[in-house]
């Protein structure tokens, strides 16, 4: 039966002065069987619902878990509520770096409507397939056509234009498939396709899903998972519309080094860098890294030097997005191979990853999410895509860079997973592939047409 107007006025008055805008709950499980891993970690995150049904959980794990087993063991405790994850090189359960395990965020929230769309099959037309299923995780959207209306109202009548302007009620998070030599990643066209369906000015937010760094040179599949079904080339998209407050920040920490640079050629639609300053991409890079050409091309660790010591483009807004992990390939491996592309014509600078350069990404996040959301409040739930090239050259020091992140911003819940490349953006920009990067999404148990105390 309809909802009478004077039933729809006190649920207005409800949540108008609710005190709760989110309730939030997370799991772990390294249990070794992956169905009882499965069910472990999502009844933990359930039990912090207050016996709410979850609006979405996320799950993430990393290791040779059975991921039919996982989705058996998900669907007997999340029931017919939407669930998305895949695998992660490692993941992140507060400070903690499990290289095996399976982590979950469950959010129910009355402010919070979320549609939802997957498709296998990804890599063969990134571009089409980021486009339909944007369109079909837009078209998706159950709102309600009362109370939703309501929320921007107060929002408006808040006389707050300026906020609402900058704090959009909408936002995307995507999960993609990432490199499977020799395969690349397509993290900027699956950004093309979805920009193509909600325009650039919407956030977009996730991380492209792989295998551990240690299995590159095996036989794997990457698989994604979304409320029963599991994807080995798959991509999720989830359209948001929302009430309460978010925020979102990216960043590597790297420090330029030496003088600008210039990439004067590319190939292999930018994959493949072939010359910088006119010169073959082997020869400046040793050249900057006072090393031997012969040295650079053989030793073994090619990946890690150029992952420790990457290279940035320089946007037009002087924001640097990193190109780490080259490795040599072309005539007499002369070019270096990138998992994402570069532009031919970008400005460049060799940076330098070092750990304690490292380290000052934190402090970028805090204050860049602190200027967005203009309060005190501290986030219930951060959600963190992490590249495995931060968590191969910082080692041990990875635990600690995740345990500033949560001491800084306020000790929320913090989950997440390593991945092969980051999507997401700094405030007011535009999204894009990154590297070596922590890209972070916090929910606020705080409504949009709350004031800043």
């Amino acid at each position: 039966m309809e909802e009478g107007i004077s039933t729809k006025w006190i649920k207005l008055q409800d949540i108008k002065d609710a005190t709760d805008s989110i309730f939030a709950g997370t799991g772990m499980s390294v249990n070794a069987d992956a169905y009882s891993a499965a069910k472990e970690a999502a009844s933990q995150a359930l039990s912090k619902l207050n016996g709410k049904a979850p609006t979405i959980s996320y799950i993430f794990f990393a290791g040779d878990y059975d991921p039919y087993e996982l989705t058996k063991g998900l669907k007997e405790v999340l029931k017919d509520s939407e669930f998305v994850g895949g695998l992660g090189d490692s993941v992140i359960y507060d400070n903690q770096i499990l290289e095996k395990g399976i982590v979950v965020a469950s959010i129910q929230s009355d402010f919070l409507h979320i549609g939802v769309a997957s498709s296998d099959g990804f890599l063969e037309n990134a571009l089409e397939t980021a486009r339909k299923v944007a369109k079909e995780a837009v078209a998706k959207i159950a709102i309600d056509s009362y109370v939703d209306p309501y929320m921007q109202a107060l929002r408006l009548k808040g006389g707050d234009m300026r906020g609402i302007v900058k704090i959009p009620p909408y936002y995307m998070h995507v999960f993609t498939t990432g490199f499977k030599l020799p395969q690349m990643g397509e993290e900027n066209k699956t950004i093309a396709g979805i920009s193509d369906v909600i325009g650039r000015q919407i956030p977009i937010w996730g991380g492209a899903f792989e295998t551990s760094l240690e299995n590159f040179d095996k036989k794997y599949e990457i698989y994604s998972l979304h409320s029963g079904k599991v994807y080995k080339d798959g991509i999720i998209v989830l359209f948001s519309v929302t009430s309460m407050l978010y925020g979102y920040s990216i960043a590597h920490g790297a420090k330029k080094t030496g003088s600008l640079a210039i990439v004067t050629k590319t190939s292999n639609n930018g994959y493949v860098v072939d010359e910088i300053n006119g010169q073959k991409t082997v020869d400046w890079y040793a050249k900057q890294l006072k090393m031997s050409n012969e040295n650079f091309i053989n030793s073994a660790l090619t990946v890690s030097i150029t992952q420790r010591w990457p290279i940035g483009m320089v946007d037009n807004l002087g924001n640097i997005v990193v190109r780490g992990g080259g490795t040599p390939t072309g005539p007499d491996n002369q070019s270096l191979a990138f998992a994402a592309p570069v532009i031919e014509g970008s400005s460049i600078f060799l940076m330098d990853g070092a750990v304690e350069n490292l380290l000052t990404a934190t402090d970028e996040i805090v204050s860049d999410i602190k200027s967005y959301t203009e309060g005190k409040v501290d986030p219930k739930l951060v959600l963190i895509t992490s590249c495995f090239t931060r968590r191969n050259v910082m080692g041990e020091k990875f635990s600690d860079d995740m345990k500033k992140i949560r001491e800084k911003i306020g000790n929320p819940m913090l989950v997440g997973f390593t991945c092969a490349g980051e999507i997401g953006a700094r405030e007011g920009d535009m999204a894009n592939c990154h590297h070596l990067t922590d890209n972070i999404f916090a929910f606020y148990n705080k409504l949009l047409t709350s004031k800043n105390e």
